[in-house]
């Protein structure tokens, strides 16, 4: 029997081949995309299907878990396995997702097969619109002939109480909990207690190792079959290139979307936060001289006295340095020391941040008052990527950990180890990345990272490589050109 590592529980988890009866439904279904291309479902893909089809493990469990990399295109085997039982049996299934967006997905790959396939869509309840199903491919609820339903619910922190008294409504004895790392405690009790009113239930989940809670517990407790699908195993699938693969490993969380593993338990703190950056990581990013290249960018935190201090970091495009740090109260003086640096280094307006909001609003103000056209920065506004931030806050130290881990250099500053005391976590309600705050900071005892804000306003706004930059002042006319040269 074949088998894959599970680093996490150091095992090497079987490959069971799916039952008969799992490859004789496929057959017969022939599931067809959008195109009209029939699926070709890949060995780890069978598994999930054949675990669904036939509402238990091969070994005859009746919980499941699989964790798999992502876009491997689990969430398309999940559908496949719930449209089929859902159109044969007279069976309610929840579909718990992590996140609206995420039960949304689910939902589409349902439809989309329950519309290409002939059969599949005779069995569909008259009270179905097909035609607003084809237009919008969405739904939150679909019924069948054979008094069979698919509902999906979200475990949006807002929506929890709502979805707890819907789910326990339902009262469904199959649930699939898509991204469960992301199904927090209050959710996952309720569909646990749903699960207890039935003798005969079944429970999958599924999704990626954001956090060490429920998931965690679960996948290393022995009672569940586990189905491990890392990139490795989904290169071998021919699910990705290599080549994709190693463009990949240079995004974010390349760890927990590809290579499936558990956040450390080490750096994790009890409510599920993890350090932006490790002391080795920034020990590695440091030199001891500077030669800056690409445009220079200034990043200017202020303080307003206290504990906290003013700081002003200047960043090019290959390394960044503390060039003031001082318990400056006065804003106003600190406005005039940032116009210094400004005029000193020629430095653009627009690549002079400073946060507007609280206390920099009037060094800002200030700036702006002396005909000084600066960005002026507020951390709780929306980040360009709004799939994968919560706020600008977050995206901007956000790429500045992605700056560093891709060979950004800091000019050798004690200071620069505050990176290591911002934390990160994958917010519960959303699936996308938050940044902690500095409230929150301050009850655990840390104090503002001023020198590491200063660093991040330096990423509000996307660098320009010097390359593109060079190119961009080629093809720029002069201002007013003589018109008799």
């Amino acid at each position: 029997m074949k088998t894959y590592f599970d680093p996490t529980t150091k095992l090497d988890l079987p490959v069971y081949e799916p039952r008969q009866s799992t490859l004789q439904a496929l057959a017969f279904y022939q599931f067809v995309d959008d195109t009209g291309k029939i699926i070709v479902w890949t060995p780890g893909q069978l598994e999930i299907i054949d675990c669904i089809l036939n509402r238990s493990s091969p070994i005859d469990l009746k919980r499941i878990q699989i964790i798999a990399a992502t876009q491997y295109g689990k969430s398309l085997a999940v559908a496949a396995g719930v449209v089929i039982r859902a159109s044969v049996h007279p069976e309610k299934w929840a579909i718990v997702a992590g996140t609206t967006e995420k039960a949304r997905i689910i939902m589409e790959y349902v439809i989309m097969l329950a519309l290409n396939n002939d059969i599949i869509r005779s069995q569909l309840t008259s009270e179905t619109s097909l035609d607003r199903l084809r237009m919008k491919k969405s739904a939150e609820r679909l019924t069948f002939k054979g008094k069979g339903e698919v509902r999906v619910y979200s475990a949006e922190a807002k929506l929890v109480m709502d979805t707890s008294k819907s789910l326990m409504g339902f009262g469904s004895p199959n649930v699939i909990e898509d991204e469960a790392a992301l199904v927090g405690d209050v959710l996952q009790a309720t569909v646990m207690r749903m699960l207890g009113g039935s003798a005969d239930n079944f429970l999958v989940k599924i999704g990626n190792p954001f956090t060490r809670g429920h998931f965690l517990k679960t996948w290393t407790g022995g009672n569940y079959h586990r189905i491990f699908i890392d990139y490795n195993r989904a290169l071998e699938e021919g699910r990705f290139t290599k080549e994709f693969i190693e463009e990949m490993r240079q995004e974010s969380l390349f760890d927990i979307f590809y290579e499936c593993l558990f956040p450390d338990s080490g750096m994790m703190d009890l409510r599920g936060w993890l350090p932006l950056l490790t002391d080795e990581e920034v020990e590695r990013a440091m030199v001891d001289e500077d030669a800056p290249f690409g445009d220079i960018k200034l990043g200017n935190d202020v303080a307003g006295g206290g504990r906290n201090f003013s700081v002003t970091v200047m960043r090019a495009y290959n390394v960044a340095k503390k060039i003031y740090k001082d318990r400056e109260p006065d804003t106003m003086l600190f406005a005039g020391q940032i116009l210094s640096f400004k005029n000193q280094m020629a430095v653009r307006g627009e690549d002079v941040f400073i946060d507007k909001v609280g206390i920099g609003k009037g060094a800002y103000d200030r700036l702006r008052e002396l005909n000084n056209k600066v960005n002026g920065v507020s951390g709780g506004a929306e980040p360009v990527e709004k799939s994968r931030y919560v706020n600008l806050r977050a995206e901007m130290y956000w790429r500045a950990r992605e700056w560093i881990l891709r060979g950004g250099k800091l000019l050798r500053d004690d200071d620069w180890h505050e990176l290591t005391e911002v934390k990160y976590k994958i917010a519960d309600s959303s699936g996308k990345i938050k940044i902690m705050s500095k409230e929150e900071m301050l009850k655990e005892g840390i104090d503002s990272p001023d020198v590491a804000d200063a660093l991040s306003l330096t990423f509000a706004t996307q660098d320009i490589p010097p390359s593109q930059r060079d190119r961009q002042t080629s093809q720029t006319p002069p201002p007013n050109p003589d018109p008799y040269d």
